[in-house]
């Protein structure tokens, strides 16, 4: 067996056992790209209906969330645009909610309350991240690695023996006059090629939020060979009860809005406990999460902790910490604006047909051999 054939084998055996999860996680991404803008555009509630005076603090947006919402917990509020709804997020570990609270961050109205376990897009979401199983996330993160592997494989498995001009065209585009069977063949290999280069971005950014090890070694290479700086662990002083009214938030909040001009965006993690602290991000840009800037405070005494790693301050951060901020904006193709998500939809839906070209392909050529071994049987007969 040559080299080439054994990585045949191996990716043939490793499409057939990841195919369709391979499936599911690729055809809800292509789903999920415009999940922003598709929202924004057939849901009104998301928009308040003047933007007129002072926006509310966030201890009176956490009212307003608990009375609609029948005292579910807030675990965090978010200001997104003078012009769209503050949200607040419910849920709870022991209790079986997770809704979401808009409300007019100038008058106060509640403009929505959504239950997201029966919302489209919280749905899709869910199964891209964890097929809606238990151990779910696992399965989906040893999927990706194997899809990995596979992306690679099947570069190997492209690459032309025969340079000359012409068999070289061939291998870069798809033969539409030639039977079902060798279109088929170039749906899996043309486009697998032309997908593979953008898909092997979106693979790495998916494993590093599955595999704290690959963020490590993304960062490594990244860098030169610097270790990633571990985040510690940050408590407020327990010893101080815990009050459930507090406006510490409030403080903390509009201390960081005075400090920077140019936030556009804002989202706030609400202690729940005595050792919780308030934790802030924030943004200059709409739908973009590269330039988040993360702030975190004592909910108590308003100290504020300060971190040397990249989910720290912005302007203190490295060229390293910063590409690696942008792990979401790669995954989902939002660094290239509207135009990148436009890409990472028709590439996801390419990624959704590699599994079943490929199969396929498989069925193909064993109905072949078949038909081979039945023809030889005859002629010995």
């Amino acid at each position: 067996m040559t080299l080439k054939k054994i990585i045949g084998k191996i990716h043939l055996l490793l499409g057939l056992v990841s195919g369709l999860v391979v499936f599911i996680v690729s055809i809800t991404g292509a789903i999920y790209a415009f999940e922003h803008e598709i929202q924004e555009l057939i849901q009104p509630y998301r928009f308040v209906k003047e933007v007129k005076g002072e926006v509310l603090p966030p201890s009176e947006i956490k009212k307003i969330a608990l009375k609609a919402t029948d005292g579910m917990k807030v675990q965090r509020i978010y200001y997104e645009t003078p012009q769209n709804a503050s949200m607040a997020l419910h849920y709870a570990d022991d209790a079986p909610y997770f809704y979401l609270t808009f409300i007019d961050q100038y008058t106060g109205e509640v403009l929505k309350v959504k239950n997201l376990r029966t919302d489209f897009f919280t749905v899709v979401l869910y199964l891209h991240i964890s097929l809606l199983l238990p151990y779910g996330e696992q399965i989906v993160g040893v999927s990706t690695l194997v899809f990995l592997v596979l992306l690679i494989s099947g570069m190997v498995l492209w690459w032309p023996k025969n340079t000359k001009k012409k068999a070289l065209k061939q291998k870069f585009k798809i033969k539409w006059s030639a039977r079902w069977r060798r279109q088929n063949y170039d749906l899996h290999s043309v486009l697998g090629f032309y997908a593979t280069w953008i898909l092997i971005f979106t693979v790495i950014t998916g494993l590093v939020w599955s595999y704290s090890w690959f963020e490590k070694g993304v960062y490594f290479v990244l860098s030169g060979g610097k270790t990633m700086v571990e985040q510690r662990e940050l408590l407020s002083d327990a010893s101080i009860k815990f009050d459930s009214t507090s406006t510490t938030i409030d403080q903390a909040w509009n201390k960081v809005l005075k400090e920077d001009e140019t936030i556009l965006g804002s989202a706030i993690y609400i202690p729940q406990k005595s050792e919780d602290i308030i934790k802030i991000y924030t943004s200059p840009e709409h739908g973009q999460y590269g330039k988040l800037d993360w702030r975190y405070f004592d909910q108590h005494t308003l100290e504020e902790f300060s971190v040397n790693d990249y989910r720290g301050r912005y302007k203190d951060t490295t060229l390293t910490d910063k590409i690696i901020r942008l792990n979401y904006d790669i995954h989902t193709g939002g660094i290239l604006g509207l135009a990148g998500k436009f890409i990472m939809f028709f590439v996801s839906l390419i990624a959704s047909s590699l599994p079943v070209t490929g199969f396929l392909l498989w069925r193909g050529r064993k109905k072949k051999k078949k038909t081979v071994r039945k023809e030889k049987t005859l002629e010995m007969v």
